[in-house]
C-alpha cells in the first residue's frame, strides 16, 4: 500500500485543518495510506530567536519523516509556517526539498497586487491630502508581503519542478502568466462527500431551547468571528428585517487571534456593541463552535445562510463550498472568491448576489429570495466533488505528471 503524508495544521482549529481532515478521510477510502504531519504553530509562529530555533528543528524532524513516504503533499497558508518572510521560506523549502514526489496546495496564492487602493492614494495626493494619501500608499505595502512571498515560492516550485494544487482559475492564469509555469491543477474546496448524514435534530433542539416559533426565520453565518466575513454589515441588514428574522453566529474567535490578558478581543467588542446600539441584543445569537458533522447539518437546516465577505484576496473557502452544497438559500457578496467559484461551479442555483457593503440590498434580497438559474447547457461542465480532489491529491503527490492525471479537465472553462 502506498504511503502520502500531508503536511498541515491537522491538530489546529482552523479552516486548513478542517480541509485537511476531510481529505485524508477520502484519500484513504481510495486504499491509500495517509498520515498527516502536522505543525506545531507554538513553534512555528513564534518571533523568540530561540523558539524559532526550535521550530526550524521541528521542521527538520517532519522532513526526515517526509523521506519515508511514497509520496507528500504539503497545505500551504504562509502564516502556518512563521511569522517572518525568512522562516516561511526557508521551511517551506526545506519541505519542499525532503521527498522527491511532493505536491503543494497554496490555498492563497495571491500575485497580483490590488491597485484600487493605489489609485486612491494618487487622487488624494492630486487633492494635497498627502497624510491620507501616506495612510493609502503604505497599508498596501504592508498587506503585499504575502504576496511577495508567494512569488519567490513560486519560483523555487517552478526550479524544482513541483506540482501545484490552487482552487481557481484565475490562480492558474496569474501563475502562468508571471512565472511562465504550468505544473498548476485546479480543483475548488470540497468539504461535504456522499457519506455525510444531515440531521435536523440539533436545530430542532436550537429551536426549542431559544423558544424560535414557527414563524421565526434563522439566518446563519458560520465560521471564525473574523472581520473580513462581514458580521457589522450583517447586523446593520437584519435591522432592516423583520423582527421574525434572527442572526445565529456559528462560531468562534480564531484561535490565533486569542491575546494574553485581554478581557474581549477588539472584534467581538466591536460587535457586542453594534448589537447594543441596534437594540439587537434579542435577534443576535452566539452560538459558538460544533464539530463537522453538526456543523454541516447546521448550514443546512437554517433558513438563509449569509455570506458578506469583503475582499481580502482568499481564493477559496470552506464555509462557502459546503453552503453551497447542502443550503437552499445562500446570499454572498460580489468578492472576487465567489466569481471564481462560480466559474469552476456553474451549476448552482440556490443563492443570490449583492455589492459588498450593501446591506439594504442584502436585507431586500433576504426577504425577496429570487434563486439564480443556471445557464442551459451547463450540465457538460466537469463534475468536482471529494472523490475527484482525492484522486487529484494522490495522483500529483505520488509525482505523476500533471497532462497524466485523471483529474477533472477545467481548461475548456470560459476566461473571465
Amino acid at each position: 500500500m502506498k504511503r502520502i503524508a500531508i503536511v498541515s495544521s491537522f491538530a489546529e482549529s482552523c479552516g486548513n485543518a478542517y480541509f485537511t481532515q476531510i481529505l485524508v478521510n477520502s484519500m484513504r477510502r481510495l486504499g491509500y495510506h495517509v498520515e498527516c504531519l502536522g505543525l506545531n504553530l507554538l513553534l512555528t509562529q513564534s518571533t523568540s530567536r530561540a523558539i524559532r530555533a526550535r521550530a526550524d528543528e521541528h521542521i527538520d524532524e517532519i522532513c526526515a519523516r517526509l523521506k519515508t513516504f511514497d509520496g507528500v503533499n504539503i497545505q500551504f497558508e504562509s502564516g502556518l509556517y512563521g511569522s517572518l518572510p525568512g522562516d516561511i521560506l526557508r521551511r517551506a523549502r526545506k519541505l519542499i526539498d525532503a521527498n522527491p514526489n511532493t505536491s503543494i496546495t497554496l490555498h492563497s496564492p495571491r500575485l497580483l497586487s490590488e491597485t484600487a487602493t493605489q489609485r486612491e492614494a494618487i487622487k488624494m495626493a492630486l487633492r494635497l491630502s498627502f497624510k491620507r494619501a501616506l495612510q493609502l500608499y503604505v497599508e498596501p505595502l504592508r498587506q503585499n508581503i504575502p504576496m511577495r512571498i508567494n512569488h519567490r515560492l513560486i519560483r523555487y516550485l517552478k526550479q524544482r519542478n513541483i506540482n501545484i494544487i490552487v482552487h481557481t482559475l484565475r490562480a492558474r492564469e496569474q501563475i502562468e502568466m508571471y512565472h511562465n509555469y504550468r505544473n498548476v491543477a485546479v480543483h475548488p474546496l470540497k468539504i461535504v462527500d456522499d457519506y455525510t448524514e444531515i440531521k435536523p435534530d440539533l436545530m430542532d433542539a436550537i429551536r426549542r431551547k431559544y423558544r424560535f416559533g414557527k414563524e421565526v426565520k434563522i439566518i446563519g453565518m458560520f465560521g471564525f468571528i473574523n472581520e473580513y466575513k462581514g458580521h457589522t454589515l450583517a447586523i446593520k441588514a437584519l435591522a432592516g428585517l423583520p423582527r421574525n428574522y434572527k442572526l445565529l453566529l456559528f462560531g468562534r474567535q480564531h484561535p490565533q487571534t486569542i491575546r494574553k490578558n485581554e478581557p474581549v478581543s477588539h472584534y467581538t467588542h466591536l460587535l457586542q456593541a453594534k448589537i447594543e446600539e441596534a437594540k439587537l441584543e434579542d435577534r443576535v445569537f452566539f452560538m459558538g463552535e460544533y464539530e463537522h458533522e453538526a456543523f454541516v447539518s447546521l448550514v443546512a437546516a437554517v433558513d438563509v445562510v449569509w455570506l458578506p465577505y469583503v475582499e481580502n484576496g482568499q481564493d477559496g473557502s470552506g464555509i462557502a463550498s459546503i453552503a453551497f452544497d447542502v443550503s437552499e438559500c445562500v446570499l454572498c457578496s460580489s468578492s472576487f472568491a465567489f466569481d471564481e467559484m462560480f466559474r469552476l461551479l456553474p451549476h448552482y442555483d440556490n443563492y443570490m448576489r449583492f455589492d459588498i457593503g450593501n446591506y439594504m440590498e442584502l436585507a431586500s434580497k433576504t426577504c425577496n429570495f429570487l434563486p439564480i438559474t443556471p445557464a442551459a447547457g451547463r450540465s457538460a461542465q466537469p463534475v468536482f466533488s471529494t472523490d475527484s480532489q482525492a484522486e487529484l491529491y494522490v495522483r500529483l503527490s505520488l509525482g505523476e505528471p500533471l497532462h497524466e492525471t485523471m483529474a477533472c479537465d477545467v481548461d475548456a472553462l470560459p476566461a473571465t
